[in-house]
C-alpha cells in the first residue's frame, strides 16, 4: 500500500497510483468475505474481477470492453461455486494494470455481470428501504418509489441520485433484467423495482441536491457568438479532463455550466481554457434537481438561495444556487 501510495508528480502518473490505491479495499474485504463464508461451511469461491471485467486503459473512469469481458466471464464463471465474491467498481486494461469504474461503480459492476451472464433480476442491497424521492436528510416528506421504468431511472441517475451508479441502468434494459433495490436493515422490505414499467410508481416529484459546485462561464474574447463548433471543443475538454456538465446555460456571448469541484479537474480544465476564451469560476454553490416538477415544487425551488442559474423544461427544473 505504501509503495502504490508514493508522491507522483503528474497527473499521468497520478490516474494509474489512484485506481491501483482505491482497489485495494474491494480486493482485501472481498477476500475476508470469501474466507468467512468457507469458514461457515460454504461452497464459497473468491474471483478477482480484474481478471474478467476488461477495460480500456482511461484510469478513474474506465470503458468495459464487453466483448472481452463476457468471454472472460463465462471461461471463469464454467463450473461456478455455489457462490462467488468478486469486488465491484475495478476491472484491468488490457497491460493488466488496475482500473476503475468511477465513483459508485460497484452497481455498475453488478449489472456489467448480469448482462454479460443474462440473468432476468438484480438485486442491489442498500442502507435505505429503496429508491427514495429525495434524500430524507436534505429534502422532508420523501416517499418510496415502488416501480421505476428504465428510462425515469436513467435520469434520476444522470441528474445524480446516489443510490444508482449513472451507467448501471442501461445494460440492465439492454438485456431485460430486473433491478431490485433492497435493503439490508430490513430485509424483508419491499424495496424498488427497476424495470419495464410504463410509469413512475407513485407519480411524485424527485428531488436531487450537489453541494460543492462550480460555476464556469466561457466567453469570447472579440465579443464573438459562440458557435456550435466552440461548444464542441468547450466540451470535448470537461470530458477529456473527467468534469460532468450536470447544467448548462447558453446565450449568444457565453455559456454557463455547472460541474463538480473537482480538485486536479477544474484547475487543468480552466487552463486549457484560458488561451481560446475569456473563463471566470464560482465555487462552493449548490445544484438542486426537481424531476416532474409541479407548482409546489417549484415554489420550494426558488426559494433554497440566492440564484446563480435556473434552467426549466417540462420533465427537469434545476436551480444553482449560492448559500445563504
Amino acid at each position: 500500500l505504501w509503495a502504490a501510495a508514493e508522491r507522483v508528480d503528474s497527473l499521468q502518473a497520478y490516474n494509474p497510483r489512484y485506481d491501483a490505491v482505491v482497489s485495494l479495499g474491494e480486493l482485501a474485504s472481498s477476500r475476508i468475505l470469501a474466507a468467512a463464508l468457507k469458514a461457515d461451511g460454504q461452497d464459497a469461491a473468491w474471483l478477482d474481477a480484474r481478471e474478467v471485467l476488461a477495460t480500456d486503459a482511461v484510469y478513474r473512469r474506465a470503458t468495459v470492453d464487453w466483448v472481452q469481458t463476457a468471454a472472460r466471464t463465462a471461461a471463469a464463471l464454467a463450473q461456478p461455486a455455489a457462490v462467488t465474491v468478486t469486488q465491484g467498481f475495478i476491472g484491468a486494461a488490457p497491460d493488466g494494470s488496475t482500473t476503475t469504474l468511477g465513483r459508485e461503480g460497484s452497481d455498475y459492476s453488478a449489472a456489467i455481470f448480469a448482462n454479460v451472464l443474462k440473468v432476468s433480476s438484480l438485486s442491489i442491497w442498500k442502507d435505505v428501504p429503496g429508491m427514495l424521492s429525495g434524500d430524507p436528510k436534505v429534502f422532508p416528506s420523501v416517499v418510496r418509489l415502488e416501480q421505476v421504468p428504465y428510462r425515469e431511472a436513467i435520469e434520476l441517475a444522470f441528474y445524480g441520485a446516489s443510490i444508482i451508479h449513472p451507467k448501471t441502468i442501461q445494460p440492465l434494459e439492454q438485456g431485460e433484467t430486473t433491478l431490485r433495490i433492497r435493503s439490508f436493515v430490513d430485509p424483508d422490505a419491499p424495496g424498488t423495482e427497476v424495470g419495464p414499467f410504463a410509469a413512475l410508481t407513485p407519480e411524485v416529484p424527485c428531488w436531487i441536491r450537489h453541494e460543492n459546485q462550480v460555476l464556469i462561464e466561457v466567453s469570447s474574447r472579440d465579443l464573438s457568438f459562440l458557435s456550435e463548433g466552440h461548444l464542441s471543443e468547450v466540451y470535448r475538454i470537461f470530458a477529456e479532463e473527467g468534469l460532468l456538465v450536470r447544467a448548462a446555460q447558453h446565450t449568444a456571448l457565453s455559456t454557463r455550466f455547472a460541474v463538480n469541484d473537482d480538485r486536479v479537474a477544474v484547475p487543468l480544465a480552466l487552463e486549457r481554457l484560458n488561451s481560446p476564451y475569456r473563463t471566470t469560476a464560482e465555487y462552493g454553490l449548490r445544484l438542486t434537481t426537481v424531476s416532474r416538477p409541479d407548482a409546489e415544487s417549484l415554489a420550494t425551488l426558488l426559494a433554497v438561495g440566492p440564484l446563480r442559474m435556473m434552467l426549466r423544461n417540462h420533465e427537469v427544473a434545476q436551480v444553482l444556487t449560492a448559500p445563504n
